[in-house]
């Protein structure tokens, strides 16, 4: 007797982007388990993702001038998930000066401070550039304490050298990308390395700045924190 395989049933995610006093923000990004799955919300700040397969999911939003959100949502096999993101807007007051730098420069400000202060590795455009390998992955390798997790096909995630799990197997990292935290499992190599801006490697906990020392989900532990900025 032949009998069919289950198939499992997949969820709906739909919501909508509005700034904290309730205008709407149309062309807000909305990426669904990394840059591979983004939209932009429509005029209506609306978004919709369809065929979500079952389990955690990590959702960040984002929209220039204002500070973004990430949020994980647990998901049925079959469904319909619906979330209203608010998004603070960054208020800065400064003086009249000439404005001389770039956008990248300005969205680096951070990583040229923390690398000025010499807690962590820190690679630039140009000394990411000069690693060897045509893949993200294999560029990473010259970061200390830094070992790449091959999975499947090209796919690699990162861990930690320096720390072992009770299991005897090393502990991923956490991946951050644009200021959102795309959790342990994020598969680097869907970067392409001519996109890279920068590269921020903390090993030891206690270097990790605080805004990128937080869990990828609830009770998730994690090894050590790469952050990584894009053109």
């Amino acid at each position: 007797m032949l009998v069919a395989p289950a198939t499992h049933a997949q969820s709906t995610f739909t919501g909508r982007v509005l700034s904290d006093s309730g205008l709407v923000l149309a062309g807000a990004e909305v990426v669904l388990n990394g840059p591979q799955n983004l939209q932009r919300t429509n005029a209506s700040g609306e978004f919709r993702f369809t065929a979500v397969p079952g389990g955690h999911n990590i959702v960040g939003v984002r929209m220039p001038g204002f500070a973004p959100k990430v949020d994980t949502i647990d998901f049925a096999d079959a469904g319909e998930v619906r979330r209203e993101y608010r998004l603070s807007r960054i208020e800065a007051t400064l003086p009249e000066v000439p404005v001389t730098a770039s956008l990248l420069d300005r969205k680096l400000w951070q990583f040229h401070e923390r690398r000025r202060l010499g807690i962590g590795r820190f690679l630039d455009s140009a000394e990411f550039a000069n690693t060897r390998g045509t893949r993200t992955a294999d560029k990473l390798t010259r970061l200390p304490g830094l070992i790449v997790v091959r999975g499947r096909f090209s796919d690699a995630s990162v861990a930690n050298s320096r720390q072992i799990l009770p299991s005897g197997k090393l502990c991923k990292s956490a991946i951050w990308l644009d200021n959102v935290n795309l959790g342990i499992d994020f598969n680097v190599n869907e970067l392409d390395p001519s996109l890279i801006a920068a590269i921020e490697w903390y090993a030891g906990q206690g270097s990790i700045p605080a805004q990128f020392n937080v869990p990828p989900r609830p009770g998730q532990g994690y090894c050590g924190v790469l952050v990584i900025w894009t053109r």
